[in-house]
C-alpha cells in the first residue's frame, strides 16, 4: 500500500463514525422534570397541600414513590445510559438533590452510566422551603460548585471537557458518539446561554467531529419554539448561535422544562424533541435507541400502580396511579379554568373537551383529538388566557409525538 493510499484511508477512517458497539442498538433512557422533593422537607401538612394542590398537576404528593418505581423499572430494564435534563427537584433544595442522587445511586452501581444537568429548579432556587403543618421555612439551594459536587459521580467526573462558565459538558457517550450536555441555569445569567459557553460549544464540536464522533446534544430549556404562547422563561435566551452550531453537528437534540411532549424542527434541520416531565401525567419518560443508521425515540410511562403491588402497599391512588395522576391533572386544570364558565351551555361538554385536549397536549398523544370551534369561542368571551392557550394547540391536534423514527444524516 503506498503511502498515499494509507494517508487516504486514515482519513476515512476519523471521518466515520465508530458504530461498533451500535450495531445492535445503544439505549438511552431520558427522565426530565422529575420535581423530586425529599421526605425530610415535609409532613404532608396543610401548607405543602396548598402549594402541591394549587400548582400545576404535579403528582409531588407521591414524588418518592414515583422515584422508587422509577429506578426498579429501570433496573429491571437497563439501557446503556440515562439522562436527566434537569428540574431535577421540586424546590431545589440541598436535601432534595443529596437523597435523590442516593435513590439514584442504585442505577450506577448496575453499570449504567447517569448524566444530569440542572433545570431552573435547582440551582440558587429562591423558593428552596422544608414545609411543617400550616408554615414552611427557607432553607439553602445549592449553587454551581456545591450542585456539581453532590452530583460528581453522575456525569461530570466522566467528562471529557467542562465548560468554565456553566456546568455544562460533553462526555463520551457510545464509541462513536459523544454526549453534550448545555447549562443556562447559572446563578449570575439565568435562563441565558453565555457566549461563553457558545465558544466552549463551538470548540467541542469541532473536536468531536475530528474524532470521527456523531453528537446527541440535551438542556433543559428548549433551543427551538414549540408554542408561539411559551417563549421567555421556556426557550432559552440568545440561542440561536447554539441552534446554528447544533445544526451541522448535533443529530438530535433533547430538552424538558415545559412538561410537554413535542417535537419541533428548525429551518435547517435541526430535531428537537422537548420531553414530558416524570411528575406529570402520564408519568412517562423517553426511550432513546442509537441505531446505526437511524435515531428511534419512544415514551415509557412509569408503571407505579406495577411497583406499589409488588412492594404490598395498600393506597388505592399508588394501586391506579394512572387514574390518580390523570385526575389530579384534570381537576387542576378545572380549578383554573371552569369559574368565569360556569351557567354556560354545555359547559359540561366544553370542559370534557378542554380536559382530554390538554391532558393529550402534555403528554404528545393528539392524535385522536379533535377541534371544538364552539369551546374556542366560549373560551376567548369568558375566559381569555386560556382561548388564547387552546387554540396555540390547534396546529398540534391530530399528531402523535410519543414516538419518531430519524435517519441519520
Amino acid at each position: 500500500m503506498t503511502l498515499l493510499c494509507l494517508l487516504i484511508l486514515l482519513a476515512l477512517l476519523t471521518a466515520v463514525p465508530n458504530l461498533a458497539l451500535a450495531e445492535g442498538g445503544f439505549n438511552i433512557a431520558v427522565a426530565t422534570d422529575m420535581h423530586y422533593i425529599s421526605p425530610r422537607l415535609t409532613d404532608r401538612g396543610a401548607a405543602f397541600s396548598r402549594v402541591v394542590t394549587n400548582a400545576d398537576g404535579k403528582v409531588t404528593f407521591y414524588a418518592e414513590e414515583l422515584l422508587s418505581a422509577f429506578v426498579e423499572q429501570i433496573l429491571s430494564e437497563p439501557p446503556d445510559a440515562l439522562i436527566l435534563p434537569g428540574d431535577l427537584t421540586f424546590n431545589g433544595a440541598v436535601e432534595s438533590h443529596e437523597d435523590l442522587a442516593e435513590k439514584l445511586r442504585p442505577v450506577l452501581h448496575a453499570g449504567i452510566p447517569v448524566f444530569v444537568i440542572p433545570g431552573n429548579h435547582d440551582i440558587a432556587y429562591r423558593n428552596a422551603a422544608r414545609f411543617s403543618g400550616d408554615g414552611y421555612e427557607r432553607i439553602p439551594s445549592p449553587g454551581s460548585a456545591q450542585f456539581a459536587e453532590i452530583w460528581h459521580d453522575f456525569g461530570y467526573d466522566q467528562a471529557l471537557s467542562r465548560d468554565a462558565a456553566s456546568l455544562s459538558y460533553i462526555a463520551q457517550l457510545a464509541p462513536g458518539w459523544r454526549l453534550l450536555l448545555i447549562d443556562v441555569n447559572t446563578e449570575d445569567a439565568p435562563g441565558k446561554l453565555k457566549d461563553e459557553t457558545i465558544a466552549w460549544a463551538s470548540d467541542v464540536l469541532r473536536e468531536a467531529k475530528a474524532a470521527g464522533c456523531r453528537v446527541l446534544s440535551v438542556s433543559h430549556q428548549t433551543l427551538l419554539r414549540h408554542n408561539p404562547l411559551f417563549e421567555e422563561g421556556f426557550r432559552m435566551a440568545n440561542a440561536a448561535p447554539l441552534v446554528t452550531l447544533l445544526e451541522e453537528n448535533s443529530a438530535l437534540h433533547l430538552s424538558g422544562h415545559m412538561h410537554i411532549q413535542h417535537i419541533a424542527e428548525s429551518e435547517n434541520g435541526l430535531t428537537e424533541i422537548t420531553c414530558s416531565a416524570l411528575a406529570v401525567q402520564p408519568c412517562q419518560f423517553g426511550l432513546l435507541t442509537l441505531a446505526p443508521d437511524s435515531l428511534d425515540f419512544r415514551t415509557v410511562k412509569t408503571d407505579v400502580s406495577g411497583w406499589a403491588k409488588r412492594h404490598n402497599q395498600t393506597d388505592r391512588n399508588l394501586l391506579d396511579f394512572a387514574g390518580y395522576a390523570l385526575s389530579f391533572f384534570a381537576s387542576n386544570t378545572v380549578r383554573q379554568s371552569a369559574a368565569p364558565l360556569r351557567k354556560a351551555e354545555n359547559l359540561d361538554q366544553i370542559l370534557l373537551w378542554l380536559i382530554n385536549t390538554n391532558i393529550g397536549y402534555f403528554s404528545g398523544r393528539l392524535q385522536n383529538a379533535k377541534t371544538n370551534d364552539e369551546a374556542i369561542r366560549l373560551l376567548m368571551n369568558r375566559a381569555p388566557f386560556w382561548g388564547v392557550y387552546m387554540k396555540s394547540i390547534l396546529p398540534d391536534i391530530g399528531h402523535d409525538y410519543t414516538t419518531l423514527s430519524l435517519p441519520l444524516r
